[in-house]
């Protein structure tokens, strides 16, 4: 991942003395607190975050570096922590110098560190945290959830596979959907998903007559049709079959759409299409992904990963609404 201010690598064998520094910055101090001496870190229940780092199987570190400089990491270890669930979840730490924090650095190196859990094949990873920190709601926009907690700390688990993400966040509601391309077969019920979600769900944040304008949008046949020939599609079915939601994109990281079911929001489905269509993208060498988003799905896609570039008034059928150009740029591990 790159940015023009920095970029994410893994640690060097070379640096893990750095880690040193980065655990005393990573103690949580409430406001007016003095901060304690460095030798705290000497204690032995925070020499198990950094000891011998880099040699044991479940050590992995991911630093954030500026113009030669490490200015942030995020590191792992199976290890008797604060944060410890079991011997086979590893435990989360992470860590910037104060200039650099609240830029949006560390999601970057929660998000890349829990894609390369994820790459090798662990189930979950935890992490504990002050119920007084900030970073909490941060933890959370990342998919953590608390499991236990103390008087003063949660701890928190964040699931790396697809079904026990779903599991924790919507439980007993994706398990029956399936997954597939859709076809030009689809057309008549990908139309009505796409105009009743509209006029009942985009309506909260558009006036009547928008939606009304947006939703006619799907009124033409040969529109549909033009769209499969050049998108690729992925429905979402219930256990009958019935599409209750879709997304679909174009060769050149264009995501045209993304809809769920009226019926069926709040249920993971959206979450479990953009993953699938990201994997697409990813297969198919493509890097950035850009979006026209409305008003309505600007945030579930910040809490993706996409990134507003710009507002713009753009023309549905007669009307022109306001809508967001949004990209995230994808990473291979």
């Amino acid at each position: 991942m790159k940015n023009p201010d920095y970029i994410i690598r893994a640690l060097q064998p070379e640096e893990t003395r750095l880690l040193r520094d980065f655990l005393y910055e990573a103690i949580y101090l409430p406001e007016g607190t003095s901060p304690p001496p460095r030798s705290i870190i000497d204690l032995p229940e925070l020499q198990v975050y950094i000891q011998d780092f880099g040699t044991r199987p479940d050590d992995h570190c991911l630093v954030a570096e500026s113009f030669g400089r490490v200015i942030g990491t995020v590191w792992v270890r199976q290890m008797n922590d604060y944060g410890h669930i079991d011997e086979h979840t590893p435990s989360l730490a992470i860590s910037l110098y104060p200039p650099f924090r609240g830029k949006g650095i560390g999601t970057r190196l929660m998000r890349e560190m829990t894609s390369l859990l994820r790459a090798k094949g662990y189930k979950q990873v935890s992490l504990s945290v002050q119920k007084a920190n900030p970073a909490v709601r941060l933890y959370r926009r990342l998919g953590f959830e608390t499991v236990r907690e103390t008087e003063e700390e949660y701890i928190m688990i964040r699931p790396l596979s697809f079904n026990q993400f779903m599991n924790m966040h919507a439980p007993n509601k994706t398990t029956d959907i399936t997954f597939r391309p859709a076809t030009v077969t689809d057309i008549p019920e990908l139309k009505e998903l796409f105009c009743s979600t509209v006029l009942t769900v985009n309506v909260r944040d558009y006036t009547a007559e928008e939606a009304a304008d947006w939703a006619s949008c799907g009124n033409r046949l040969g529109h549909w049709e033009k769209l499969m020939a050049t998108l690729h599609f992925i429905a979402a079915c219930d256990a009958e079959g019935h599409i209750v939601g879709f997304t679909s994109i174009r060769n050149d990281g264009y995501l045209h759409s993304m809809f769920v079911h009226k019926d069926h929001q709040g249920e993971g489905i959206a979450t479990a299409l953009l993953q699938r269509i990201e994997a697409y993208a990813m297969e198919h060498g493509i890097c950035d992904i850009t979006s026209e988003v409305s008003i309505t799905a600007r945030p579930f896609f910040e809490r993706r990963g996409y990134v507003v570039e710009q507002e713009q008034r753009a023309q549905a059928n007669r009307l022109k609404l306001t809508n967001y150009i949004m990209k995230k740029q994808l990473k291979k591990i």
